[in-house]
């Protein structure tokens, strides 16, 4: 995999050493530090209506994924405003941006706009959000929040509760949903809202105690969308921390409140011993409930606040053992927190899993006979299979991970995500390591497929997300310019911008930004490149919504010149069905690689014609021209004409030449036979005249 293109930068930190400004950018900066000077301050313009101030950043509106700075609303100057400069190495959740913009939830900081700009401070592009300012600040603006339980429903639960159904009518989760993510709307405090949710992927900068147990055993970029369900969780631990002024489980670690949620069920890990009102117990165990089938959504909420007695039942997290099994010198009662074990530790799990100990502790203690005997049959095609993946050890804890605990993530070779958390995983693990072989080889072998065949209950938007990973297999197994593990990258990742090593610090998140951004990189790349690699040609494919099938079998050719001009149609018709502005480095960096298509023609009066045409289309900055120059129907028909033409009055001339070299050898032959023959006939005439000599003598 090529090197990765998008740059983890801190949005208020210093600038890296490399890299520039787009043109027309001021890069003017302070002699001898690389810190922008206060002149190229200037403030960033987004979307031709919201100013950017970057000299005031806003650190108490600081998202833990980007930072806030000052911003004014030039249409509306009263407006109160802020931005938040995103990470450029993280994506954000273009989807709920588009579905919560405009949707007048109150409860709620609002997205007003967003637009990748230019962020002088880490001098690269990045994703600007425009959002409305809360004027009371954060709930906990100084660390601490009292609330009474009397007011607590009315002021805090009842109006978000509300915000949340609003979200789940619309489709969309929050997932960011936390004690220190609570903001006042207004200057009094009195109107609480949800902060903002657009910056990372979801889940990604919650604690692990925000989530259900089987989302926090995910890394944070797989913890998956998610729902209303998993937002009411969120919101139970809040109310938590609110009513004990303190975080939950603050003082044990995530490992150990992960591991008491598996024991003991979240209710008990979150609440502990403390003293709760007893008018919350009983929501409080609804929304903590561990069955996402029965734990609370928005709609119980409501009801409960409506006076409804819900009495929620409270389970246990999974099955347990009645005896722990040690498992790497530690003890384990718990199935599920087992299942994690193992796929942390997959040669000693694999062991582990093949000991009859296992199996025995399964059917005795846990006494799950079907558990047992299903792991028994992994076992036996295992066997059945030793030497090949399927008989692998990773294959193996796979497969048992998975049995074990149904509702947790897939787990394998260490990479974990949930099954609607992949893309995030996908991306993030790519930024990270470089490699997309993992990934690659969870699609190519159907991994997922083990994970719905062992789900009890239905769920709709499982058979979705099957049919997307079958696709993302189709894509995957196809190796042409515009597919491979490339194309399953852009389609699993809607918000990821390109990962092309000739975009570095671009930031393009649209096909109507690449050509531009192209255009900027031809003064920074190295030209003997071509500005389309198999990133750019994936990332055209998954983002633009037009037939491009020509373009990509043209790309895929084996001839360099049938390539050359796929590259040169599909830019240039991307430029002509967008209506791009001249690129006039991008023209130049095309037209350097466009020799092969040159000599593709035979005449060398239209190659000398064409040479001398490039330079000028260049200069216009017109791909679709320079397209139509180097592969005009008419002139290359005329060129094809003309071949065939000379070929025939070539093959006419060597013909009459031939002709003319076979009757010069036929004449001489002639001469010398006749000569031989008058030779013959000579020899014979004076042999007769010297016998008949000799005869006259002997007579006379």
């Amino acid at each position: 995999m090529a090197e990765i293109a998008t740059a983890q930068a801190d949005p208020a930190g210093p600038p890296p050493e490399d890299g520039a400004p787009p043109e027309g950018m001021d890069a003017d900066t302070e002699s001898g530090d690389g810190i922008p000077s206060a002149e190229s301050l200037r403030p960033v313009l987004i979307k031709d209506r919201f100013a950017v101030d970057p000299k005031t950043p806003l650190p108490d509106l600081d998202s833990p994924s980007a930072k806030a700075f000052m911003a004014e609303d030039r249409r509306d100057i009263d407006r109160p405003v802020f931005a938040l400069i995103c990470n450029p190495g993280l994506p954000t959740r273009l989807g709920a941006m588009t579905s919560l913009r405009g949707s007048g939830i109150k409860p709620l900081v609002g997205i007003l706009e967003w637009e990748v700009e230019f962020w002088p401070l880490i001098r690269q592009r990045s994703m600007i959000l425009i959002l409305e300012r809360p004027l009371g600040g954060r709930v906990l603006q100084k660390g601490t929040f009292r609330i009474s339980e009397y007011d607590l429903p009315r002021k805090v639960i009842e109006p978000l509760a509300g915000a949340l159904q609003e979200m789940a009518s619309i489709g969309v989760a929050h997932r960011a949903i936390r004690r220190d993510n609570l903001f006042f709307m207004d200057a009094g405090r009195q109107q609480i809202a949800f902060g903002e949710c657009y910056s990372s992927p979801p889940g990604y900068d919650q604690p692990a105690v925000y989530e259900p147990a089987e989302r926090a055993m995910a890394p944070p970029a797989g913890r998956g969308v998610g729902n209303s369900r998993d937002d009411a969780y969120a919101f139970a631990v809040a109310i938590v921390g609110l009513i004990l002024d303190k975080e939950p489980g603050a003082s044990e670690g995530p490992e150990k409140i992960l591991a008491e949620k598996l024991e003991l069920g979240s209710y008990a890990a979150i609440t502990g011993n403390e003293n709760l009102p007893l008018s919350l117990l009983e929501p409080l165990r609804g929304m903590l409930g561990d069955d996402p089938q029965q734990r609370w959504g928005p709609e119980e909420i409501d009801l409960w606040l409506s006076g409804r007695k819900m009495s929620p039942q409270q389970k246990r997290a999974g099955k347990r053992g009645q005896t722990p099994l040690t498992f790497m010198g530690r003890p384990y009662q718990s199935v599920r927190q087992l299942a994690d074990a193992f796929s942390k530790h997959v040669p000693d799990a694999a062991k582990a899993i093949r000991h009859d100990s296992f199996d025995t502790w399964l059917r005795r203690s846990v006494e799950d006979v079907n558990l047992a005997n299903a792991i028994k049959n992994v076992l036996d095609v295992a066997n059945a299979q030793a030497g090949s993946f399927a008989g692998s050890d990773e294959m193996i804890v796979t497969r048992v991970a998975i049995l074990m605990d149904p509702l947790g993530p897939i787990r394998f070779k260490g990479f974990s995500f949930m099954v609607d958390g992949f893309g995030a995983a996908f991306a993030m693990d790519l930024l990270r390591t470089g490699d997309p072989q993992i990934p690659a080889e969870i699609i190519a072998k159907d991994i997922p497929d083990l994970w719905f065949q062992s789900q009890l209950v239905y769920a709709p938007e499982a058979s979705i997300h099957q049919k997307n990973f079958s696709q993302l297999k189709i894509v995957l197994n196809n190796k042409d310019p515009g597919f491979g593990v490339e194309r399953c990258l852009y389609e699993s990742n809607p918000s990821l911008p390109c990962q092309s090593p000739l975009l570095l610090q671009e930031y393009v998140l649209e096909t109507e930004h690449l050509l531009p951004a192209l255009d900027r990189a031809a003064n920074t790349q190295d030209l003997k490149s071509k500005p389309l690699d198999r990133h750019v040609a994936a990332f055209i494919t998954a983002r633009f919504k037009e037939d491009i099938n020509p373009h990509l079998k043209a790309l895929a050719s084996e001839n360099p010149d049938t390539q050359t001009i796929g590259m040169l149609s599909l830019l240039a018709f991307i430029q002509w069905k967008l209506r791009i502005e001249p690129v006039y480095g991008l023209a130049s960096w095309v037209g350097g690689h466009l020799g092969p298509a040159i000599n593709a023609y035979h005449s060398r009066t239209t190659r000398k014609e064409i040479e001398r045409e490039i330079p000028r289309l260049v200069r216009r900055g017109s791909l679709p021209e320079l397209f139509d120059l180097m592969d005009n129907a008419d002139r290359r028909r005329e060129d094809i004409e003309g071949f065939e033409d000379a070929v025939a009055e070539f093959a006419a001339a060597e013909l009459e030449i031939q002709d003319i070299e076979g009757r010069g050898e036929e004449q001489l032959t002639k001469a010398e036979r006749t000569g031989q023959q008058a030779a013959a006939m000579g020899s014979i005439l004076v042999t007769m005249c010297i016998v008949m000599i000799l005869f006259m003598i002997k007579v006379f």
